[in-house]
């Protein structure tokens, strides 16, 4: 079966019984800081219930430090509180941890305290971080980020899986550890490592569980990638994996419309996160600068529901999901994003989980 389309003979239709695996998630984003406290957890509470309600089953956060202009709520106790108001079957997702940021002793116990508080609904996705300027503010070395993330993944594994342990790393070193907080599932939470480049995605198929196919990468360019990924799970004696894929589904009559849309919602936010990133994102900064629709064609899904069902139904289920897409945007009350989860969820999401 191909990795992004289905090989076999089932039409690409809403009726395709195989498409039923594909599952969905949201994941949520900045807001302006000029909305209140108050007002941005009751828009995220909203944008939960909604989001349950029309079939959407993972609920993700991202995380950032001193974000400039923009409200980015911590994951660890917005997902605590989120497992008190989710249903049993949705999985909630840190989308993904700033890793190097912390002591791993400290994350460890922290993540196996929400696997706990989640009942072990808990999916741990990890990175190392791109913006160096959070990284002079916490003092930690930017340059040292990728050798700390796998140190500290290492650290965590122990931590979460034996009794006791000692550990000599380059950064950290424990002896003779006692573990007392240990998470629900077992050995371990899921792990989804963010990646854009092959080096990345190498080290998310060794250490991990997953590799988050970020909405920067094209389509087009996923086979490939993720050849790299089942090559360096063969290598290490690991079973192949469903990875998770963000997209961004945008209904309208046409693609050209749906574009249009797309543009004036989120053209402005794509640049400023690529004028906020490292150096590995100069290539995205200059596609965008270039024309975000030419840049949005080969990464979102867009057209009316009967084409982005359609689009969506090649995707080889068995090895893609959850699609995760961000429904607010700065700039959306929380009515325009309630009729963007239910637009999607009643036209999209129905009809290939049924």
């Amino acid at each position: 079966m191909g990795l992004i389309e289905r090989t076999d003979d089932v039409p690409a239709t809403p009726a395709a019984d195989e498409a039923a695996r594909l599952e969905f998630g949201i994941i949520l984003g900045d807001v302006p800081d000029s909305v209140s406290p108050r007002e941005h957890l009751d828009g995220i509470l909203r944008q939960v219930e909604t989001a349950q309600e029309h079939g959407f089953t993972y609920i993700c956060i991202g995380q950032h430090f001193l974000y400039r202009s923009f409200r980015w709520p911590q994951p660890i106790p917005l997902l605590a509180h989120l497992a008190a108001v989710t249903d049993p079957h949705v999985k909630l997702v840190v989308s993904v941890l700033i890793v190097p940021a912390y002591h791993p002793v400290v994350l460890a116990e922290e993540l196996a305290t929400l696997d706990m508080v989640t009942r072990g609904r808990l999916i741990v996705g990890v990175g190392a971080g791109y913006r160096r300027e959070e990284f002079e503010w916490l003092q930690v070395p930017f340059e040292q980020r990728y050798k700390r993330l796998e140190e500290a993944v290492e650290l965590m594994q122990l931590a979460w899986s034996e009794p006791s342990f000692s550990f000599a790393g380059r950064f950290w070193q424990l002896n003779d550890a006692t573990t007392h907080v240990r998470p629900v599932q077992e050995p371990r939470p899921p792990l989804w490592f963010g990646a854009m480049s092959p080096i990345g995605i190498r080290r998310a198929a060794r250490l991990g569980d997953a590799w988050m196919i970020t909405v920067e990468t094209a389509l087009s360019d996923v086979p490939d990638l993720l050849a790299t990924f089942d090559a360096e799970r063969r290598t290490h004696g690991l079973p192949t994996t469903r990875v998770p894929i963000r997209r961004e589904i945008i209904l309208a009559p046409d693609v050209d419309e749906a574009l249009s849309i797309y543009e004036t919602r989120a053209g402005e936010r794509f640049l400023a996160y690529a004028e906020r990133g490292a150096e590995f994102l100069a290539v995205e900064r200059d596609r965008l600068r270039e024309g975000f629709r030419d840049w949005a064609h080969e990464r979102a899904i867009l057209g009316s529901a009967d084409e982005c069902v359609a689009r969506l139904a090649q995707f080889d289920a068995d090895r893609l999901g959850p699609v995760i897409v961000r429904p607010s945007w700065p700039g959306m009350d929380g009515d325009a994003v309630d009729r963007y989860l239910t637009d999607v969820g009643r036209n999209v999401v129905s009809a290939l989980t049924k």
